[in-house]
């Protein structure tokens, strides 16, 4: 009924660990409101079981976190003790209106569903705002309104001036604000908690508390409730949604910092609103800024949109985004292949040096799986296997000369002081495969070669037969050196090029059905922010898609595919 996932999901996180720093921050700044917090988690998640809402949302935490706001907001504004005073009213209320959160929670969820948009605290503010209300009927309750009923006053005061020191404490406590707690160390303790599971949100959680103290500042309010991060809170948690909802870049910073400095304003507002019924605004400014800049999704060309349905952490999102921009890249590469033959192969240069293609990029790419793929025996290369088999066999004098040869190769490859070395050893394996020494290979004497060490099977000599000619970019029949080095080159990238693609179709391949079809293809586009596939880029694709308009992900035809993209860009280069 409780775990320590609740609570970070106020500001979008799912680790226990983030929960147990908030925690530890909760009991800091009071005990006794921290336990009414935790009492409420219990009755939250119980509405979630008893009603028999999906399973999924209570391990996540969605509907503890309401829950837990409405405990410690009910627990604060009861009253100033921090480890006394504990009235049983109070309890009875949080577990009632924990309960009511939750049930707000998806009747909420599915009124804004059509807008991919999730309620925020929007049940939280609702739930503690009835309690407070109905407060003022209840006689045998004794709790003082939070605010003292008034109305607004428009007469300017003086204000004093706000110290560096201030500022930053602030900004600080802003943090901790968002559950109600103005201790400097308890803002630590949840800043903290924020960066265990992302940095960026962190990032955004602090410098969205900045500008709300920096606007209070400007505008001239109270000095003391901006150094107790009275006008951070909203703006942190409205920075921290754009840097979730969007894909982190300058974009999404530059909406981030404009719905900010919104929120300041919606708070004034609703504090001079809500001051004669004497009750607080809350998260309110935040939940109706973050909604109004959110339900935007994908009409913007300026921010990259996140599937509410793939939300993880930002530097997630960062990292899908490049995997899935380089998977395009390479998947262009492929399906063009064959429109920059003959006379369009200088166009086709000029096209791959614009998109920064070619060895290093796809190095930069795939770095991130260059461990895992070099692993397995599956996972070596078509050259790495030949070599494999000259060592096994150790009858021959010049297979055992073979398999030194491609031990120097693999010693001096790595190390950019041997490039000329490295082509003279290639040339040297050249050499020994071009038994008639006429300076190319044909396709008799490659298969021959194979056949010598052992490769005598079918589906890997035809695999074989596919690459030489590949590897044969000017159509004569034979390979001369220079495409045998560049085959070379490349069959040492294949496996992370392989595996590349197959986590960009992983990506694409929305359904799980292993195949993807055109509409998957223009989603991940639209998803990138992209317009719709060229017409003549399309019919590509569907040249090589089945009769249903579907891609299989077959990891032979991948390869061939790319290969041949990436075997002209090597030579091209």
């Amino acid at each position: 009924m409780i775990s320590l996932v609740p609570h970070p999901q106020v500001y979008f996180q799912n680790n226990p660990l983030s929960g147990l720093f908030i925690l530890a921050g909760m009991f800091v700044q009071s005990s006794r409101v921290a336990v009414h917090g935790i009492i409420a988690i219990i009755a939250g998640n119980l509405a979630g079981v008893l009603m028999g809402f999906d399973k999924s949302f209570l391990s996540c935490g969605l509907f503890g976190y309401n829950s837990f706001l409405v405990g410690l907001a009910m627990a604060t504004f009861y009253s100033p003790e921090k480890h006394e005073g504990y009235s049983w009213p109070i309890a009875v209320g949080a577990v009632i209106f924990a309960y009511f959160s939750s049930v707000l929670f998806v009747m909420l969820g599915k009124i804004l569903s059509p807008y991919k948009t999730p309620p925020f605290t929007l049940p939280f503010n609702i739930s503690t705002l009835l309690f407070l209300l109905a407060v003022g009927g209840m006689n045998n309750v004794d709790m003082a309104p939070v605010r003292t009923p008034e109305l607004p006053s428009f007469e300017t005061e003086a204000v004093s001036s706000l110290t560096a020191e201030a500022f930053f404490a602030g900004s600080v406590r802003g943090v901790g604000q968002v559950f109600l707690a103005n201790n400097i160390i308890s803002g630590g303790l949840v800043l903290v908690g924020i960066m265990v599971c992302s940095r960026i949100s962190a990032f955004a959680a602090f410098l969205g508390s900045a500008v709300g103290a920096g606007v209070a500042a400007l505008v001239g309010c109270n000095r003391g409730a901006i150094e107790n991060g009275m006008y951070g809170f909203n703006s942190s948690l409205t920075m921290t949604a754009m840097l979730m909802f969007y894909v982190p870049s300058t974009g999404s910073i530059s909406i981030g910092i404009i719905a900010s400095v919104i929120t300041v304003f919606i708070q004034l507002a609703l504090a001079t609103a809500l001051e004669p019924c004497g009750v607080p605004f809350m998260t309110l400014p935040f939940c109706l800024a973050a909604l109004a800049f959110i339900v935007i999704q994908g009409t913007t060309s300026t921010v990259i949109s996140v599937p509410l349905s793939s939300m993880t952490t930002p530097e997630d999102h960062l990292n899908r985004v490049s995997r899935l921009s380089h998977g395009f890249e390479l998947l262009y590469g492929a399906i063009r292949s064959s429109a920059y033959m003959g006379s369009h192969r200088r166009r086709f240069c000029c096209w791959m040096n614009r998109h920064e293609t070619g060895t290093k990029k796809i190095s930069s790419a795939l770095s991130e799986y260059d461990q895992t793929v070099h692993g397995g025996e599956s996972q070596r290369s078509f050259f790495q296997r030949t070599i494999q088999c000259c060592k096994l066999e150790n009858n021959s004098g010049d297979q055992r000369a073979l398999s030194r040869l491609s031990i120097r190769i693999r010693s001096a490859r790595w190390d950019p002081s041997y490039d000329d070395k490295e082509k003279d050893l290639y040339f040297q394996m050249f050499t020994h495969i071009d038994a008639g020494n006429n300076f190319e290979i044909s396709k008799a004497q490659f298969e021959h070669f194979l056949r010598s060490v052992d490769l005598t099977d079918e589906v890997g000599l035809d695999f074989a037969c596919k690459a030489f000619q590949l590897m044969d970019l000017s159509g004569s029949g034979h390979i001369d050196h220079d495409e045998f080095f560049a085959f070379v080159q490349i069959s040492k990238q294949m496996p992370k090029i392989q595996k590349s693609i197959l986590k960009f179709f992983d990506f694409v391949d929305t359904n799980d059905d292993g195949s993807m079809d055109i509409s998957e293809f223009d989603s991940a586009r639209s998803y990138l922010g992209l317009p719709p596939l060229p017409e003549e880029d399309h019919d590509r694709l569907v040249a090589i898609c089945n009769e249903d308009e579907v891609l299989d992900f077959e990891v032979s035809t991948t390869t061939t595919s790319i290969s041949q993209s990436h075997h002209k860009t090597m030579f091209l280069q």
